[in-house]
């Protein structure tokens, strides 16, 4: 072992955050002018300081505090010369070792001054209650540890923007520092970017199109406007893209105008390893800035990124990939090439088509459907559509007739509202009728019961017509979406990728009824977006 050098003292200092309301007191400044005049009164020679500041007292992994274990193990430190106790650490477990087994190992004298704690008196003075000392400290973190999760979990249900960093397209508020408004500079990135998910690139895709037209990564923006470097920046090659990157920014509800908070935490107060939390313990709070993408694109990205693309034998571009389902076991329908004559491509059941197999059993059956029948099929609803569309008030008012027709109307609600208003008058005048005695107790009840009744039925028919206008009132702005949608493709000729991703939710195909030929008939429903099946007074004949 090397021989320590029993006069060299290390002055160690250290603050953060857990020390709340005593920072000032316990101020770097303050802690090196008292251990250097204690080193002085003592005739210790000081040979370095050690100052970790902005560390928490729970964590030993502070830089400082290990470049100072170095020099110990070295030999070139015999005292070690803190404030207090709780500037070792407020981790009783580490400071206990540290204090009573890494230093006595290394013949290391310890000495807090403010607790009149020095190793080299034995069992005198504060070394007594060191233990006890060290369990208040680390009570006193694990106490601050709760106010500061609290504060925060509090500004995060408040809507206020927490994190150190803002995501790319946003800055802070330069009147107040949590909220989040648009970065002129960077908010068109983001559309881009959500705009090539919603054409269909990959992530790769959009990384490569990003670095050819040089856009600045994100971390690249941070250096340019605060000098601090990324994990992963490269100064020359500013505009480099990970797939991660765009992941996160297209998944970011932050980009609707929601604040998103709480999705990561530490394991403890003790051991700050970031850990997720599951998406369903988020804390997101509604409208709290302007969106840069509009709901619409962004649920259109969001299905699209559901959807695994796979090669296939066809060589064909598959439209309905992640949207077509078999009737009976709700599994995808995949493309396959018939292995007899010709080539002819289908859409199959991947259940069935791979025979998988339950007790020696099939899942499922023949589910399968020609690819190009159920193109031409799916055009014909479209240009359905387009027809019907091109009236948007007719098509809104014809989509919401049904509803209109029923009690739901306004007029019917409010005599509802008006009789409901009635009867509570009513109540209330045989309850005052029969305090004063005017009416009898039995005809206080017959009438209490009867006007009950009535008002619960009224309450219950009321909810009914209100539950069916606000139905009206959304499949009224769900046809005009869909109207606005069909509106892009007036003049297409050709099925696409993009028309089928912008237009239909899922298409499912049904078994085949009958042989070959003429007598085999098939059932396929096609779900458009906002309004499902198109009715069929719609269709074109």
């Amino acid at each position: 072992m090397v021989k320590q050098q029993a006069n060299a003292a290390a002055i160690y200092c250290r603050l953060s955050r857990d020390d709340g309301n005593d920072a000032e007191s316990n101020s770097i400044g303050t802690q090196r002018t008292m251990l250097q005049r204690y080193a002085k009164e003592h005739g210790f020679a000081v040979y370095d300081e050690y100052v970790d500041d902005g560390w928490s007292g729970t964590q030993f992994d502070r830089p400082d505090f290990k470049r100072m274990l170095s020099d110990i193990e070295n030999g070139r430190i015999g005292i070690v010369l803190c404030k207090d106790l709780s500037r070792c650490g407020r981790n009783n477990a580490l400071v206990a070792y540290y204090t009573e087994i890494v230093f006595p190992d290394n013949d290391v004298r310890f000495v807090a001054v403010n607790d009149a704690i020095d190793t080299a008196m034995g069992d005198s003075g504060g070394n007594a209650v060191m233990p006890f000392m060290s369990v208040v400290n680390e009570y006193y973190a694990r106490d601050i540890s709760k106010k500061v999760r609290s504060a925060r979990r509090t500004r995060a249900l408040n809507g206020e923007h927490c994190a150190g960093r803002t995501p790319l397209g946003y800055l802070k508020d330069p009147n107040d520092k949590h909220k989040l408004v648009i970065d002129e500079e960077t908010a068109d990135i983001v559309r881009s970017i959500f705009q090539m998910a919603a054409d269909g690139l990959g992530n790769y895709q959009i990384c490569y199109r990003l670095a050819q037209n040089k856009v600045k990564s994100p971390s690249a923006w941070e250096y340019e406007r605060t000098g601090k470097f990324g994990k992963y920046y490269d100064p020359d090659y500013p505009w480099s893209w990970f797939s991660k990157t765009v992941v996160s920014i297209l998944h970011n509800q932050m980009y609707l105008g929601h604040m998103r908070s709480h999705t990561q935490t530490t394991k403890s107060f003790k051991n700050h390893k970031i850990v997720a939390v599951p998406k369903e313990d988020w804390i997101i709070v509604e409208n709290t800035h302007e969106p840069i993408v509009s709901q619409e694109l962004f649920d259109k990205v969001q299905s699209i990124t559901k959807i695994k693309k796979r090669a296939n034998t066809a060589n064909v571009e598959n439209v309905f990939q992640g949207l077509a389902y078999c009737a009976d076991c709700n599994a995808k329908l995949t493309l396959q090439t018939s292995s007899g004559g010709g080539h002819v491509i289908y859409l199959m059941c991947h259940r069935y088509r791979h025979g998988t197999r339950s007790g020696g059993n099939r899942l499922c059956t023949s589910h399968t459907t020609r690819f190009e029948d159920l193109k031409a099929l799916t055009m014909t609803l479209i240009r359905s559509a387009v027809a019907a569309t091109l009236d948007v008030e007719g098509f809104v008012k014809a989509m919401t007739e049904e509803e209109n027709q029923n009690d739901s109307s306004k007029r019917t609600l409010d005599r509802l509202k008006r009789r409901d208003g009635e009867l509570k008058i009513l109540i209330k005048r045989v309850f005052e009728q029969n305090a004063l005695g005017k009416i009898d107790d039995g005809t206080f009840a017959d009438l209490y019961n009867s006007y009950q009744s009535e008002q619960n039925d009224i309450s219950a028919k009321i909810r009914d017509s209100e539950e069916k206008a606000a139905l009206c009132k959304d499949k009224g702005a769900n046809a005009r979406l869909f109207a606005e949608a069909v509106s892009k493709y007036t003049d297409a000729e050709v099925l696409t990728r993009e028309m089928v991703l912008d237009l239909v939710e899922k298409v499912v195909v049904h078994e085949p009824v009958g042989t070959r030929g003429p007598k085999r008939h098939q059932k396929v429903d096609i779900y458009f977006r906002f309004i499902g099946q198109l009715p069929e007074k719609f269709l074109q004949k």
